[in-house]
């Protein structure tokens, strides 16, 4: 059964000098980035790896336009066939683990803190949807498969 479409749905669309880009971007944060295939970039792409964090991009990733990965702390491990909508922020306070063929809508916040001082690896299940505007906090799992709605929240169980 496919998963529904809506809010969660991202196109992907031509990416113009996106080969240069990831050139420029994999030269900046030296050895902290680590491609597992191709990658797609849209534009206005930001990736943030402090020292000791890593990111891993899966073969067939997407980045929309105007996205934000930051790994701050951790690896910050997006799977193959994973598309991150327009404008989506997603950040490793303590790790970040997606599986394969997620979609992550635009406007939503995947691993921001659940509350001050509050932070924990983030896991969510291959082929999950998380829709436009919807939140996932640090600290939280997300099961295979699921579809967290617009506006929708998840926070850590503790």
């Amino acid at each position: 059964m496919p998963a529904p479409t809506g809010a969660d749905a991202v196109v992907p669309e031509p990416a113009r000098f996106g080969a240069l880009r990831l050139a420029l971007l994999r030269l900046r944060v030296r050895g902290r980035l680590r491609l597992e295939g191709r990658v797609t970039l849209g534009r206005d792409v930001a990736v943030r790896v402090a020292e000791g964090a890593q990111v891993v991009l899966g073969d067939g990733v997407y980045l929309g336009s105007g996205c934000r990965l930051e790994a701050l702390e951790g690896t910050l491990r997006l799977g193959p066939c994973t598309r991150v909508g327009p404008r989506a922020f997603v950040v490793s306070l303590a790790g970040l683990e997606v599986g394969a063929d997620c979609t992550i809508g635009g406007f939503a916040g995947v691993g921001v803190p659940a509350g001050p001082g509050r932070s924990g690896p983030v896991t969510i299940g291959e082929g999950s949807r998380i829709a436009a505007h919807a939140t996932v906090a640090s600290g939280a799992t997300l099961a295979p498969g699921t579809v967290l709605a617009s506006y929708e929240g998840v926070a850590p169980v503790r």
